[in-house]
């Protein structure tokens, strides 16, 4: 009897994996991986004769066994818990430079969809290497003072075309390298103070320059990074848009007259990069502080022109850094009920995104630029919306990079493009992709 019982309950084990394979949902995408997930091959005569059929079978079955998200995690906490662990360790992990992945939108759902757009990669940062601390990864990237002057000349052009028009402005974050707080990483934070000096050097009179790393450095012990991830948290952005208020002639909003919001359970790329116990064990929260009294209405466009716009929020319910100005997206504009005629520009990566909301307390209208996917004509726009101020917030990765720092000089060049003949360019292109794929299909197998 107990043999029969143990020989339906193993059976019974094996129907119900093998129905909820089948049936169960099916993500499209890792979350945690950040990768797109293997989809069931085609069963054709040349795939079956390659062995591409039966390798893809294997890729969709590992990529989609029930259950394989939680195994993974019980297997990285059961390899960390074996063995002696001191407390205080440091260690040094050697990982890739993620990429981005496209993720199915849902515009119906604006939080969902932020969440999701939070996994785009920081392309122009190379992670290289990272430090890992009492649960909290530090990057061990630290700037570059012989590159960052190529940062300021681009600025120094921006105000030369500008002038009389509109005030420039550097907002530059430092490198979380630039606050472990261990002496004998002291030299990473010098790093990164000589390449933000480097800025200020070469920046012509008429370009103003926000001390950023210098606000924060005088709220050192407070949480101004995530543990888990390259992004600032909101309260470190808070001082680096005090900085920028300084620099500005403006009285920034204390943060006692703020609204708090907290999110709980946030583990972001870095976590992703390293998949590292310590760090899981230690997540880290979202902040967000909401300014009084302030009304927004957000839109954000494609790259290319003013069609189609898509309403957005200012502060998203998202537990991650999407929580602002609900991820990036080409080109934003967020109009406010402070009618006071002033109007700034933003050019950012990922790392302005928690700046801009604190701008909403002092402007009509802010206009939000990400260099790496807009196409539109920076000086155009501030020209057509009477736009005062620009400001480049920015991580330093950015700005120490030849290729990020193109591509924001570029935005004062790009010539206006009909989103829809772009569409239509694109799609003609897809199709002529195909049609040589095939010729040279064919090309070969004649060759055979």
């Amino acid at each position: 009897m107990r043999k029969k019982l143990e020989i339906v309950l193993v059976f019974g084990l094996i129907v119900g994996i093998a129905l909820l394979f089948v049936f169960g949902p099916k993500e499209k995408i890792s979350l945690s991986e950040k990768r797109t997930l293997a989809t069931l091959p085609a069963l054709t005569w040349d795939t079956y004769i390659s062995g591409d059929f039966s390798k893809g079978i294997n890729l969709y079955i590992n990529d989609h066994f029930p259950f394989r998200a939680e195994a993974v995690r019980l297997t990285e906490a059961f390899r960390y818990n074996l063995g002696f662990r001191l407390p205080n360790q440091e260690k040094i992990v050697v990982v890739g430079n993620p990429k981005k992945i496209q993720v199915p939108t849902a515009d119906s759902d604006l939080d969902s969809l932020a969440q999701k757009t939070y996994l785009e990669g920081f392309e122009e940062f190379d992670a290289g290497s990272v430090l890992i601390l009492n649960g909290k990864i530090y990057t061990q990237n630290t700037g570059d003072p012989a590159i960052s002057p190529y940062f300021a000349k681009m600025l120094n052009v921006y105000a030369d075309s500008l002038r009389g028009k509109a005030r420039v402005f550097s907002a530059v974050a430092p490198l979380s390298s630039a606050f472990i707080p261990l002496p004998n990483y002291e030299r990473y934070a010098l790093r990164n103070e000589k390449t933000l000096q480097a800025i200020q050097t070469n920046l012509n009179p008429e370009v103003y320059f926000a001390d950023v790393m210098g606000e924060m450095n005088q709220h050192y012990n407070e949480y101004l990074w995530y543990g888990s991830d390259h992004h600032w948290t909101g309260l470190g952005a808070y001082y680096g848009y005090v900085a920028f208020c300084k620099s500005a002639g403006i009285t920034p909003v204390p943060l006692s007259n703020m609204e708090k919001k907290e999110r709980k359970g946030f583990l972001g790329t870095l976590y992703e990069l390293t998949r590292d116990q310590s760090v899981r064990d230690n997540p880290d929260h979202v902040e967000t502080y909401i300014p009084p009294g302030i009304e927004t209405k957000a839109v954000y466009y494609n790259a290319y022109d003013f069609k189609y716009p898509q309403l957005s929020k200012v502060f998203c319910n998202s537990p991650n850094y999407s929580a602002f100005i609900c991820g990036d997206t080409p080109l934003m504009k967020i109009t406010t009920n402070v009618k006071n005629g002033k109007k700034i520009a933003v050019v950012k990566n990922s790392m302005g995104n928690a700046f801009v909301v604190y701008l909403i307390s002092h402007y009509e209208q802010i206009y939000v630029v990400d260099f790496r996917y807009s196409k539109h004509n920076l000086l155009k726009i501030m020209k057509e919306a009477q736009v005062n101020d620009l400001v480049f917030a920015v991580g330093m990765y950015a700005a120490v990079s030849r290729g990020t720092i193109g591509m924001m000089r570029n935005l004062a060049y790009q010539k206006d493009q009909d989103y829809d003949q772009v569409l239509k360019q694109e799609e003609a292109q897809r199709i002529l992709d195909s049609i040589n794929g095939v010729q040279d299909s064919v090309v070969v197998q004649n060759q055979n």
